[in-house]
């Protein structure tokens, strides 16, 4: 995945040179679960209600609190990640992981591709006990995690900076050939 056979990543940071570890990703985590909120939806409720790909409504009142990973447990989605921060209502058919690595794990987890763990045909499923079975590499060093978490974060926040303005431009050029061609 991340790194060769020895345990070390192909790159790596200057000043960082120590193998990483396996772990279960239980081990890793605070808590992985299944959402078991039940809710209603309000039309001015205070807190989002968490489903299988984003925020489906709210509700006021909340179950859960904090950062999340989360993908849908059932369903063409299964595997799919997102993330979300703050205090939430989560549904059954979602998957969610608690960790202080979330950020790092996140990204992780992306490049592994939790669809692969997900089985049925008709309707596949991703359960919270194969994802806490799971082994992940991982830097023995919190400060060599942040690090690549946060140059990752970066790119991604370049990415979608960059996104914003080839939309704006195609707006920008279909606006101009309306003008010049009537």
């Amino acid at each position: 995945m991340f790194a060769d056979e020895t345990g070390y990543p192909a790159l790596r940071f200057k000043r960082f040179s120590t193998a990483w570890e396996q772990h279960k990703l239980s081990k890793l985590t605070t808590k992985i679960g299944t959402g078991k909120s039940k809710y209603k939806l309000q039309d001015n409720g205070r807190y989002p209600i968490l489903g299988s790909t984003s925020v489906i409504g709210y509700d006021n009142n909340f179950d859960y609190t904090g950062d999340f990973i989360l993908t849908a447990r059932v369903g063409a989605n299964a595997g799919n990640l997102y993330r979300f921060s703050g205090s939430v209502k989560i549904t059954d058919n979602t998957v969610f992981i608690k960790s202080k690595y979330n950020k790092f794990l996140y990204y992780y987890l992306q490049k592994y591709d939790l669809k692969k763990l997900s089985f049925g045909t008709g309707q596949p499923l991703v359960k919270a006990s194969d994802l806490k079975n799971l082994k992940i590499l991982k830097p023995r060093l919190d400060e060599e995690i942040y690090r690549i978490s946060k140059l990752l974060l970066s790119v991604d926040n370049l990415i979608t900076h960059h996104q914003h303005k080839i939309d704006n431009l195609k707006l920008l050029k279909r606006a101009l050939l309306q003008k010049m061609f009537v």
